[in-house]
């Protein structure tokens, strides 16, 4: 009614007060209450309400106790400030303030009132109670005085609940609210978010992490609804349990922390706190979680060091498992992964009692990509070995035929490996080369102020890697390397070097996906232009790769035969302190393992030179039908590329010392046949620049044989040398300007 409004008819309360009686009292007989929680009362709405009870009255009585003694004092001094006439109140207001209050502003002198002998702490009680049940009252405020009727009446969550009737739940989730950091309590009071997503933050232990989930569900973010709000937390701020690698029932992983399965942060401790969570097992306190991680992590590191483990990890461990999608460590087999066994039960099961008996300890192998995660691995030469000692000799062949897939697989991608080397170390060496060469024999044909301008234009075209590299060829130093090129380019005294350089280092690039006339047009017609003989250059540089790959199978071969493990002798023994061949490792200071990597020996320049000439020697013996083998697709027209390509190990040295390619080595020249007679080398006429010519196919060398029957310009008079002609690009792009011998050409139209 309208004398009610705000007001709400208390819960019973089971006060054994002697019975309570209930008539009308005079207004100035009661005085105010000193612990009544409400302090403030809306002056309008209290006009309003004494609107209401002057003209329908008091409808629901009042509160009151007979004035505890403890009042006397301070109630007589409050009369005596009023003057002699006010009467001494007798009776203490216990809940109804705002009736009252409204009561004398309608100018009533009675108000109908409960009498009722309450303690001091019953009147508390029914004064919280009453003002909690308010219906203005805030989320908050509620908590609050939960909290306040808990602390002073000494009574738990439970008969809180009871009094109030409401559910345990309902208690439990108002209290934790008076959990959140300050700034989320301002904006629950502000309305930014409701008590539901409130509740969420406030099982986020840990206040910073408050803050950032805050942002995220505020009024007008991503996951500003309930259900949003609820899956953002639960996947950013809450952890299964299940999935912890350390034991949860550890009480000393980490001291401080306990237990998580008595940890009041377990949702499965809490289930009317966390009614509304996704999973009965799951950990609110992520930094602790993380925490008992690393602990864990780093007692496992220690044990298996301690217990005389191989342990490989950090560099060489990615080197074994480069990807963090898969665990499969590369050389190895898991022995606790069916993945890697072939009868689909993990190997451990198959040979663990083997293993023990002999004495053979697995390495272990320190996931980069999982930490804490201990991977027990096998050669599988150790584990073919252990099958057929435990009487499994299908599943020993099995390993035996996978070993033999992976290691063809392994040098087919080696061979990928060396060739796409190779492909990359001539163009790189020839580039480097054309710089060289553009220097000694500078070259200025354009004016220096347009080929300055597209030399500049050509640096800023690098990126920050290319520009780097461009800066170590050159000596430019190692700070603002594209600023540097640009710079060098610009003062640069000789421009159209600077450009040329600029050009053979930006088409250095091995492109496979070209077709062959497509692939390092700039490049090859650069090394032309300053007479550098390509064949002798890939013929070098495959020299070199060869005589390295022989040093290292060299290598390969003594350490095999020095090896004392083998399948037949594998007996029961010590565990050996000598670790697999793929990642050997040693301790160092701390007790840490650390992986050897074998070191190739030094050579003496000597020694180094007489292995290269005797791989040039070996190359430069091939047969004409072996230089002419048909190239690769992508690698253009290239004179012997396929020759030098090619993987002889017959022919490798023992030696990969790199050796310096010079353009003063050229190839042997092929002779030119005796011109036919309707041409006219025939009868010594010289033909003037922009002639229009034909290729005669004639006795042309390979390299030209493409342009045979095709028609272009002259270009140049080369005199005995012959004619440089401009030939037309077959898919309509840029002329090449080709070389050939004055009996290789005839006008057009004498064709």
């Amino acid at each position: 009614m309208a004398t009610d409004q705000h007001d709400t008819v208390t819960q019973p309360i089971a006060i054994n007060d002697g019975g309570a009686t209930m008539r009308d009292l005079a207004v100035s007989s009661i005085a105010t209450s000193l612990t009544n929680p409400r302090k403030t009362f809306d002056q309008v709405k209290l006009q309003d309400l004494a609107n209401s009870i002057a003209s329908m009255g008091v409808n629901m009585p009042i509160i009151v106790r007979p004035l505890p003694a403890a009042r006397l004092q301070d109630t007589h001094e409050a009369a005596k400030g009023k003057g002699r006439q006010a009467a001494l109140p007798e009776y203490e207001l216990v809940a109804g303030e705002r009736r009252w209050r409204a009561s004398q502003l309608a100018g009533k002198s009675s108000i109908p009132a409960i009498i009722r002998q309450l303690t001091d702490a019953q009147a508390l009680e029914v004064q919280i109670i009453e003002n909690l049940q308010r219906e203005d009252v805030s989320e908050l405020e509620e908590a609050e005085g939960y909290e306040y009727l808990m602390s002073a009446n000494q009574i738990n969550a439970d008969a809180v609940a009871v009094k109030i009737g409401k559910s345990r739940s309902y208690v439990f989730g108002r209290l934790k609210l008076l959990d959140l950091c300050q700034e989320a309590r301002d904006a629950l009071r502000n309305g930014d978010i409701d008590a539901s997503r409130g509740l969420m933050l406030a099982r986020i232990p840990h206040h910073s992490m408050q803050i950032e989930a805050l942002e995220d569900v505020r009024n007008g973010s991503h996951y500003s609804t309930a259900r949003e709000a609820k899956a953002l937390i639960q996947r950013q701020f809450m952890l299964y349990l299940r999935n912890a690698r350390f034991d949860t029932a550890d009480a000393t992983l980490c001291e401080k922390a306990g237990a998580c399965t008595s940890c009041p942060l377990n949702t499965a401790n809490d289930r009317d706190l966390f009614a509304d969570v996704n999973g009965a097992d799951m950990c609110t306190d992520s930094k602790c979680f993380q925490a008992k991680t690393d602990a864990h992590n780093s007692l496992q590191l220690k044990t298996a060091h301690e217990q005389g483990y191989e342990v490989i990890e950090g560099k060489h461990a990615r080197e074994l498992i480069p990807n963090n999608w898969s665990d499969r460590v590369q050389g190895y087999l898991r022995l606790d992964n069916a993945a890697d066994s072939p009868t689909g039960e993990p190997l451990r099961a198959l040979i663990g009692e083997h293993m023990e008996a002999m004495g053979i300890k697995p390495t272990m192998v320190a996931n980069p990509h999982h930490d804490g995660e201990l991977i027990a691995v096998l050669l599988p030469d150790q584990v073919s070995t252990l099958l057929a000692k435990a009487g499994h000799e299908k599943a020993k062949d099995a390993i035996e035929d996978s070993a033999k897939s992976d290691s063809k697989a392994a040098k087919a991608a080696q061979q990928a490996k060396d060739k796409h080397s190779y492909e990359t170390t001539w163009r790189n060496a020839l580039s480097e080369q054309i710089g060289k060469e553009l220097h000694a024999k500078p070259h200025e044909q354009l004016p220096s102020t347009v080929v300055r301008f597209l030399a500049r234009n050509k640096a800023r075209g690098l990126n920050t890697e290319q520009a780097k590299q461009f800066c170590k060829l050159h000596d430019l130093g190692k700070v603002a390397p594209v600023q540097a090129v640009i710079e060098w380019a610009e003062g640069h005294c000789m421009p159209a070097s600077a450009l040329m350089t600029l050009m053979a280092f930006c088409d250095r690039d091995y492109r496979p996906w070209l077709a062959e006339d497509e692939a390092n047009e700039e490049l090859l017609a650069l090394s032309e232009e300053v007479d550098i003989d390509v064949t002798a250059l890939q013929t070098k540089v495959k020299a070199n790769q060869r005589a390295e790959k022989a040093t290292q199978k060299q290598l390969e071969d003594k350490k095999a035969a020095q090896s004392t493990q083998s399948a037949d002798s594998l007996q029961p023994q010590e565990p050996s302190s000598t670790p697999p061949p793929a990642a050997q490792a040693q301790k160092v200071r701390g007790g840490k393992m650390k992986t050897q990597v074998d070191e190739k020996p030094k050579l003496s320049a000597a020694a180094a030179q007489a292995a290269i000439a005797e791989a040039m020697q070996a190359a430069e013996s091939q047969s004409p039908a072996d230089a002419a083998e048909p190239r690769d697709a992508g690698q253009g027209d290239i004179p012997g590329a396929a020759a030098a390509a090619q993987d002889d190990d017959a022919q490798a040295v023992a030696v990969a010392q790199p050796a310096t390619v010079t353009a003063s080595e050229d190839a042997e020249q092929v002779q030119a046949p005796a011109p036919p007679a309707d041409t006219p080398a025939a009868s010594g006429e010289r033909l003037p620049v922009g002639t229009s010519v034909t290729i005669i196919c004639v006795a042309l060398d390979a390299s030209l044989a493409k342009w045979g029957g095709r028609t272009g310009n002259i270009y140049r008079d080369l005199g005995d040398k012959g004619y440089e002609v401009a030939m037309p690009h077959p898919k309509s792009g840029p002329k090449k300007f080709v070389k050939f011998a004055a009996n290789h050409v005839m006008k057009a139209d004498h064709v």
